[in-house]
């Protein structure tokens, strides 16, 4: 049966497979090597931080137990990662790029009843001052609607 943890799955599953560009990478899991990420020359590469924040749960509709609707809202955020000094255009076109695999979507839903629903992506501007010197993030940031029938 669906679920939040499903529906988390789910957000990353579609990631994975609608952005190859770069390497991801997840929270609370160990990025694998070479780290940071490299060409042949030893050049920095950019990549991308999958970050999926739920703000709650709440029933939104009546019915019989076990027949309610749950509806669990959160954020997804893609965290683009380019190297300073690369400039901030390489940044803003892949964190555009991820946002259209989440504008307007609908996903996670073969389940009568449950689903994932997203909103327009917002992008933010780059900012190199919260890393460790190496790195520009640029963030997209999507809204979402998990619903869920139970």
């Amino acid at each position: 049966m669906p679920d939040y943890a499903g529906a988390k799955a789910a957000i990353r599953s579609r990631l994975e497979t609608n952005w190859t560009t770069t390497r991801i990478t997840y929270q609370n899991e160990t990025p694998a090597d070479p780290w940071p990420p490299v060409d042949g020359s030893g050049v920095l590469q950019p990549w991308a931080n999958l970050e999926i924040v739920g703000s709650g749960s709440r029933i939104v509709g009546q019915g019989t137990p076990g027949n309610h609707v749950w509806r669990y809202d959160g954020i997804i955020y893609v965290h683009v990662f380019t190297p300073v000094g690369a400039g901030i255009e390489l940044g803003d076109q892949y964190a555009v790029a991820i946002g259209e695999i989440f504008r307007a979507a609908k996903f996670y839903d073969a389940t009568p009843g449950f689903g994932v629903r997203t909103l327009a992506p917002s992008i933010d501007d780059a900012d190199s001052g919260d890393d460790d010197g190496n790195w520009s993030r640029t963030t997209m940031h999507c809204d979402f609607t998990y619903w869920h029938r139970g």
